[in-house]
């Protein structure tokens, strides 16, 4: 009795797949959601982890080698970990900001805008708040007092063997003179 119905149950699904056999498709690939459907909870989460595995290398680095082994470190690592958050998630996850270190990281004409907005809202004691529009989800980033020891004031925040290696790894360098509490760029997560 069981060889019949499971030879009934294979000619269903023989006929039902019009002549061909399928076979199960297996994937180690994570598959992401159609990006529109993506709630803005989740690209929260998205960009919140972002900032926490650069903060968490950046810091190791700090602790290893000080300011100077973490620079050596962004240089080489800060892309990739970011694309690896944006592999991870199926999304375009980036860093951008006004005053750039790496070329790479130039913010455009919108983004430009909301770092902007952003500081003005820094400023005037407001709640800053994600953004999403109808291709983007936008979060600040605020810098800290170890943000400083690489992005604040030569001779000040930055010691002098420090800014010696912000000039050798980045002789274009934009992102200095920063203080605590300021909007230093964008994370950017694309969504269509």
């Amino acid at each position: 009795m069981k060889k019949v119905l499971l030879l009934v149950g294979v000619a269903i699904l023989f006929m039902q797949c019009g002549n061909k056999v399928m076979k199960p498709e297996v994937s180690n690939k994570v598959i992401a959601p159609e990006k529109s459907e993506i709630s803005s909870d989740s690209l929260h989460s998205y960009a919140t982890a972002t900032k926490k595995l650069l903060m968490k290398n950046v810091g190791e680095q700090m602790q290893k080698g000080g300011p100077e082994s973490a620079l050596e470190f962004c240089n080489i690592e800060a892309m990739p970990l970011t694309k690896s958050m944006s592999d991870k998630h199926g999304l375009t996850i980036s860093r951008v900001s006004d005053k750039r270190r790496n070329p790479k990281n130039g913010a455009n004409a919108e983004e430009l805008q909301l770092i902007e907005q952003y500081k003005k809202q820094l400023l005037a004691g407001e709640l800053l708040k994600p953004i999403r529009t109808e291709t983007h989800y936008y979060e600040p980033l605020v810098t800290n007092v170890m943000c400083l020891q690489c992005h604040g004031e030569p001779g000040k925040n930055i010691q002098p063997k420090v800014a010696a290696k912000i000039a050798e790894l980045y002789p274009n360098d934009l992102a200095l003179g920063y203080k605590e509490n300021e909007v230093r760029g964008l994370i950017s997560i694309k969504t269509k």
